[in-house]
């Protein structure tokens, strides 16, 4: 990992396990805190010699405050909270949301409402419905031939698809790449 760059609504789920362990536990553990959240969410490895290497490329620590680090990390992994797979997908959906191309708005009215919105995510720009509890594929755009490659949706109405293909115009006329 070359740079650590790690997305600012990421924070927020920081603070709230912060919040959550009172002044007394944010003076003392903080940077425990801030290290689990990192490795539970993929930003870094829990494997130690990469986690290391990490650390000194990433940060002004100096070797032996990284070590001070992970030896306080490995004494407190026990009490800290593990992510469990519905909060990581809930976090992901949340940085899909968060790194949106264009950003999620309502199309639609009751009960074709749909959350679309578009995500820049390698050579495509994947279009999801945001409506229920996880995002939906609804369909990707080749940036290269700004072709849409639909998923097979029962729930598109004329009005969502319509307003896919004026954004998908609108994002090949910005030359968008």
């Amino acid at each position: 990992m070359e740079n650590l760059n790690v997305p600012e609504h990421e924070i927020e789920g920081i603070l709230q396990t912060i919040k959550e362990t009172w002044l007394k536990g944010i003076m003392k553990y903080s940077d425990v805190l801030v290290l689990n959240h990192l490795i539970e969410r993929g930003f870094v490895s829990d494997k130690r010699d990469e986690l290391i290497k990490v650390l000194r490329g990433n940060t002004n620590l100096e070797h032996n405050e990284i070590m001070n680090l992970i030896n306080k990390y490995d004494d407190c992994k026990k009490f800290l909270p593990v992510y469990s797979l519905r909060l990581n997908q809930n976090m992901d959906s949340i940085n899909k949301r968060m790194n949106s191309v264009i950003p999620f708005q309502y199309i639609g009215n009751s009960p074709n409402k749909r959350l679309i919105g578009f995500v820049d995510e390698g050579d495509d720009i994947n279009i999801y419905d945001g409506i229920g509890k996880h995002l939906m594929k609804l369909g990707s755009i080749d940036k290269k031939k700004w072709s849409i490659v639909w998923n097979e949706h029962p729930l598109l109405q004329q009005e969502h698809s319509l307003y896919i293909d004026d954004c998908v115009r609108e994002l090949k006329e910005q030359n968008w790449l």
